[in-house]
């Protein structure tokens, strides 16, 4: 798509000016304003090699191309301050998209850098016995989109729940399960009932502090193995993951490897018995800890507490030489939160130590918090918001939305489903992943604005006139697409594959949902001056094309955001 464009044009040039194509390839980009034509080639970096004033290169090249460039598809060469400024013969911006429109063998704007490479994602690793909040929408939308966009560069991806299922905690779980608990297996929500549980024991032991002891003797019970201390964590995990993936499915996310916590306990000693082969440990108030220079100004990483106990840094540290060596991950990518952006410094800094250079390949994808209005959010736990709520009130609402807009609409609850889901998911990350998002329902949910049910509503509404059309697309009339707003949305379309490289490379799938809107803006234009239905046969015909291509690249830019699109809205 746009690589392409851009390497035909970088192409001509080098034949013309006897520089390197592969240079030229990766300056060529889109002008900031429609007026400076199509593509735009900054010379200063060309100009500094040769010696020259970027400036006067540019105007002499703009002198030469509108001599020679015509041949080469460029119809109009100016310059302007250093930049050369292109505009491409409709021909060839024709060309180069519905080239890759009619290629059914491969997605809109496939790329192929990671083939050969394999990318691991930690994402949505939720604690057991506790109800996912909030954030765990924020993770699961900036991880899947990722592992989206990594796939669709060629990558394998596997991903990895890095399930929260170890610790004191479910020592006094297991207690107050086994003194006051009920038949999980019957339980319609078995979430709430551990919770409720778990807030018991702690409420008791306010009464009878020995209770904490009986706690720890069920942990320790659980770390020596013992059948019926196994038997009821095994239990709690079960329902806790069963609970998960009753919410997992209504997004459409299953991850590829459940290994929690607990799968790293008898691999924590080969770490420490390195890091001390290392002579990286050193004794800190009884704790054993890795120090880092003073520069960096971290403090150090405990791998070991004063009572011998590891941590879950020592666990990360199992996980991520687990991840490299034996399921051969060449990139490791972590989606948590930005408030563990420590650890991960910790952590990654300390592989470095080790001197594994695929540390490099190590990456914590942070992102920040929600921030609701006032009063447009409820909560059945206190402060902390649910992902259930959260997603039952979105689906409640859209429900609401289309009975008022299309009642007669068929199967309306399934399209509820994929515009609610498609609006959470949107909302999210058309936001830069590192800054807080407010959420605000009436945003979220408009089928107008910057939203996912714009992008969506404008997806179906291309379907609904090649439907109205009634006929196969023919692209044998494209040479009749010559309106300004024609060729913008063509070139716009062209851009899938450069943002969506951009997306992953920069973990940053805001680039791809800001993308979207632009496409969405761009048809919009296009349809407003340019009917498609009723006009003479070869540009209804050409039109129709271009509908179908605005159809294929809001799909496939839905589709790696995680997104589904219904037929009808």
């Amino acid at each position: 798509m746009f690589y392409s464009l851009k390497k035909q044009v970088a192409d001509a040039l080098s034949g013309i000016f006897n520089q390197p194509a592969d240079s030229m390839v990766n300056l060529l980009e889109r002008p900031r304003t429609k007026e400076h034509g199509h593509l735009s080639l900054p010379l200063f970096s060309i100009a500094k090699t040769l010696g020259k004033n970027p400036a006067e290169m540019a105007k002499e090249w703009a002198e030469k191309l509108t001599a020679t460039g015509s041949s080469a598809g460029i119809e109009k060469a100016e310059s302007l301050q250093g930049f050369l400024n292109l505009r491409l013969k409709n021909e060839l911006i024709i060309n180069n998209l519905f080239a890759d429109v009619q290629n059914k063998s491969t997605p809109m704007g496939f790329g192929h850098k990671g083939k050969g490479k394999k990318v691991i994602v930690d994402l949505v690793s939720p604690n057991i016995a506790k109800p996912m909040h909030v954030g765990h929408l924020r993770c699961i939308a900036i991880g899947q989109s990722l592992t989206n966009l990594a796939k669709h560069q060629g990558y394998e991806v596997l991903t990895v729940n890095h399930l929260g299922d170890w610790g004191s905690q479910f020592g006094k779980l297991a207690y107050a399960l086994k003194e006051w608990g009920t038949d999980l297996d019957n339980d319609p929500k078995p979430i709430d009932t551990l919770v409720k549980l778990y807030v018991r024991f702690h409420d008791e032991v306010a009464k009878n502090p020995e209770l904490e002891k009986k706690g720890a003797e069920c942990f320790k019970k659980l770390e020596d193995g013992d059948p019926e201390a196994v038997k009821s964590w095994k239990k709690i995990v079960d329902v806790s993951l069963k609970d998960y993936d009753r919410l997992f499915s209504i997004l459409k996310i299953k991850h590829d490897v459940i290994l929690g916590e607990s799968f790293y306990n008898d691999k924590m000693d080969a770490v420490i018995a390195t890091l001390e082969e290392k002579n990286l440990l050193k004794d800190s108030e009884g704790a054993k800890v890795v120090f880092f220079e003073e520069s960096e100004k971290m403090p150090p990483c405990i791998i070991k507490k004063s009572d011998g106990a590891s941590i879950y840094a020592t666990r990360d540290l199992a996980a991520a030489i687990y991840r490299h060596d034996v399921q051969k991950g060449d990139q490791l990518l972590y989606v948590v939160g930005a408030d563990q952006s420590l650890h991960f410094k910790q952590l990654f800094r300390v592989l470095e130590l080790m001197n594994f250079e695929w540390a490099k390949n190590c990456h914590h994808i942070g992102f920040g918090l929600y921030r609701f209005k006032e009063g447009k959010m409820s909560t059945r736990q206190g402060k902390v918001i649910l992902f259930e709520d959260i997603l039952e009130r979105a689906l409640e609402m859209m429900e609401q939305i289309i009975e008022a807009k299309n009642p007669a609409l068929p199967d309306k609850k399934e399209t509820a489903r994929m515009v609610a889901v498609g609006a959470l998911f949107f909302n999210d990350l058309v936001n830069e992943r590192t800054k807080n998002v407010e959420f605000d329902w009436d945003r979220v949910l408009s089928f107008e604005g910057d939203s996912g049910p714009y992008v969506q509503y404008t997806l179906v509404r291309c379907r609904s006139i090649l439907r109205k059309l009634g006929k196969e697309v023919n692209f044998s009339h494209l040479s009749e697409l010559t309106h300004p707003a024609e060729v913008e949305l063509m070139l716009t379309l062209q851009l899938l594959d450069q943002v969506a490289d951009k997306a992953y490379d920069q973990f940053k799938p805001h680039l791809l949902a800001q993308y979207l809107l632009d496409v969405c803006a761009q048809f919009s234009q296009f349809y407003h001056h340019c009917r498609v239905v009723g006009e003479k046969p070869e540009l209804e015909s050409a039109r129709a094309a271009l509908v179908f291509a605005t159809e294929r690249v809001l799909d496939q830019g839905l589709r790696l955001l995680h997104i589904e699109t219904p037929q009808e809205m």
